[in-house]
C-alpha cells in the first residue's frame, strides 16, 4: 500500500488487510499517517520516504521489498480502498487456475459497496459479459478478460513482475497503470 496523507482511510484500509505480510510505503505524509501505523499496526512493515515519489516509484519499492523476501504474489491496494474477507486468497486461487493472466483484480465497488466503482464500470464495459454479470450481481465467473483495470487493487504474480518489471518511473502519478497494462498485453499476458 502506498500512502500519502491517508488518515481518513487508513483504519478501514489496513483493518481489512490483516497484519501479516503487509508493506506500507509512505510518500512523506504530513498528517498523522506514519504515527497511526506505528502505534496501531506495529507488525506492518513501514517504509518511509523522504519525499513524495509518486504512486509507481513507491509501489516499486514495496514490490522489491516483497520479492526479496520470497513473495510469490504481490497485491497492490490503494490507500482509499479496502478488501472483503479472503479477497487475496480467492484471487490467488483464480490465478493458479488461469496462469495466462498477468494481472488479476477483484470487482471494484463504490465506498458503500452497493454499486460498481465509476472508474471500474467505465473500463469493464469492454467485456459485456462481465458488465452484465457485475451489474446483476449473479453468475459471476472466476475470471473475465479485460484490456485494462485500474491499479486500485491488483494481484501480481512473481512471474509477471520478473518478466514485465515494475512500474515505469517516468510516470509520477496517473498513467502508470495504463502503461503497465500495455506492457502486460505486449508480453502476451492477460488482464482479468
Amino acid at each position: 500500500i502506498t500512502t500519502y496523507n491517508a488518515m481518513c482511510w487508513l483504519s478501514e484500509c489496513l483493518g481489512s488487510c490483516g497484519t501479516n505480510n503487509v508493506i506500507v510505503v509512505d510518500n512523506n505524509s504530513t498528517d498523522k499517517t506514519v504515527n497511526f501505523i506505528q502505534e496501531n499496526y506495529p507488525s506492518i512493515k513501514l517504509i518511509q520516504q523522504p519525499k513524495n515519489l509518486g504512486f509507481g516509484k513507491a509501489n516499486n519499492i514495496g514490490i522489491a521489498y516483497a520479492l526479496k523476501r520470497g513473495a510469490e504474489y504481490v497485491f497492490l491496494l490503494n490507500q482509499d480502498a479496502y478488501l472483503e474477507l479472503n479477497t487475496i486468497e480467492k484471487l490467488i486461487e483464480v490465478h493458479k487456475e488461469n496462469q495466462e493472466y498477468g494481472i488479476v483484480s477483484p470487482i471494484h465497488l463504490n465506498g458503500n459497496g452497493e454499486k460498481l466503482d465509476l472508474n471500474f464500470s467505465y473500463f469493464i464495459k469492454e467485456n459485456n459479459s462481465l458488465l452484465f454479470d457485475a451489474l446483476q450481481n449473479k453468475n459471476i465467473k472466476d475470471i473475465y478478460e479485460v484490456p485494462f483495470v485500474n491499479a486500485a487493487a491488483w494481484l501480481l504474480p512473481k512471474e509477471t513482475l520478473m518478466n514485465v518489471g515494475g512500474f515505469d518511473p517516468i510516470f509520477s502519478h496517473y498513467g502508470e497503470d495504463n502503461n503497465y497494462c500495455q506492457r502486460i498485453l505486449f508480453h502476451n499476458l492477460k488482464i482479468g
